[in-house]
């Protein structure tokens, strides 16, 4: 079976059912919400500010916590075949989507005071994607070879029954509410809602074929998700899960990753020209969500694979693979910035909580720096001296 790859991490992401390990950009993983505090005798102890850790997944067995503060390697965590990270909304908790060989999925949930692993959840076959609820109390987990998502309460770590949803589950999003969950079912061509409260699969929403990736408005309005094979994104309204008429994106065939302006007001689909060759011309497209239009696209460096907002919503920063570089983008006018070397082969990308500091996973060969992971001072767009982790580096996600 053929899965649409755009680089040889892509391929890695999303490919056939036998494939090991499994990457995603959801970056997008990390979930906000609120939770109750415990009972402090004194303010001070009640303030305590919890420790923002980059945690960077490599494939095979490891996976490093870098301390943000220190931009310092800790002992790396043996975790296998890492596909997904999300935190609970406190930060205290970091659940790690696990695969083998096998098929056999778990999901690992890591304590991040300690950096100490809990027993492993069981999931379904070839598990794909993961998210968490806002509130931080479910975990649904995408099993691509199970045609099922798995939901996992936390406060006990236990999976509950399977949720039957379309073929092939990849991309997996839920609205800010955290009422309902959208399933992208790549074998099917379909997304399915889920209601939360109930956990059951509402009639599936027809998209394009092989869809890839999907996004919800801050607002919860609205969903969009590529479509690789026809080079279009689909708005869906998540009010009554109907698809509107997809948005031509302009350029190549092959919209991937996208990212959305904390504002709701736009969002930046990466997308590839093909030229014939494996080193494909890459730009950016901005949609209008207003208006459901796409813009004109932003020139970036080749094969961008990743991408990120800053929390202020002013610059969008994209990693470019083949470049060797990070493009920022500033949101207001929609132009790029001159790009920054981020070491070989640069892909996955996140940001700090507070829009200090990006994080960019360098995915090349050791020889060629893709055993480290580069910060990039977001003030100045400098980038500073690497970490070093553990080869290749596929997943990076900081805690809330």
């Amino acid at each position: 079976m053929q899965l649409p790859t755009l680089s040889s991490r892509w391929l890695v992401g999303v490919e056939a059912l036998a494939c090991a390990a499994a990457l995603v950009f959801l970056t997008a993983c990390a979930a906000t919400g609120s939770s109750s505090a415990p009972a402090a005798s004194t303010p001070a102890a009640a303030s305590t500010p919890h420790p923002v850790t980059a945690y960077v997944a490599s494939l095979g067995y490891t996976m490093t916590p870098i301390q943000t503060a220190t931009n310092t390697a800790l002992a790396p965590i043996r975790v296998s075949n890492v596909s997904g990270i999300v935190f609970t909304p406190d930060g205290k908790m970091a659940y790690v989507l696990s695969g083998r060989p096998s098929g056999a999925g778990t999901v690992v949930p890591v304590r991040t005071g300690t950096n100490t692993i809990l027993a492993p959840i069981t999931v379904g076959r070839f598990p794909q994607a993961l998210a968490i609820t806002p509130d931080g109390k479910t975990i649904y987990v995408t099993n691509k070879a199970s045609n099922t998502v798995t939901p996992i309460r936390t406060a006990s770590n236990t999976a509950l029954a399977p949720i039957k949803v379309g073929e092939i589950p990849s991309a997996i999003a839920i609205t800010p509410d955290g009422k309902t969950i959208y399933v992208v079912n790549w074998g099917s061509g379909t997304v399915t809602p889920i209601r939360t409260a109930t956990s059951t699969a509402l009639t599936p929403i027809r998209v394009g074929a092989q869809p890839g990736e999907i996004a919800i408005t801050p607002d919860g309005a609205t969903a969009y998700v590529t479509n690789p094979q026809s080079g279009t994104v689909t708005p869906i309204r998540t009010a009554t899960n109907t698809a509107l008429p997809p948005i031509k994106i302009g350029v190549g065939d092959a919209p991937s990753a996208m990212a959305i302006t904390p504002d709701g007001s736009t969002v930046y689909v990466l997308a590839v020209v093909a030229q014939g060759s494996p080193y494909q011309q890459g730009m950016v497209v901005p949609i209008r969500t207003a208006t459901n239009t796409a813009l004109p696209p932003i020139r970036v460096g080749d094969y961008p694979t990743g991408i990120a907002i800053t929390p202020d919503g002013k610059t969008a920063y994209v990693t470019n693979e083949a470049s060797n570089t990070v493009t920022p983008i500033r949101t207001a006018t929609n132009t790029a910035l001159p790009p920054i070397p981020a070491g070989g082969g640069p892909a996955a990308i996140a940001i700090t909580p507070d829009g200090q500091t990006a994080y960019v996973a360098d995915f090349g060969s050791p020889s060629g720096g893709g055993d480290m992971v580069t910060p990039i001072q977001t003030a100045t767009d400098q980038a500073l001296r690497s970490i070093k982790v553990r080869y290749p580096p596929t997943i990076i996600a900081i805690t809330p």
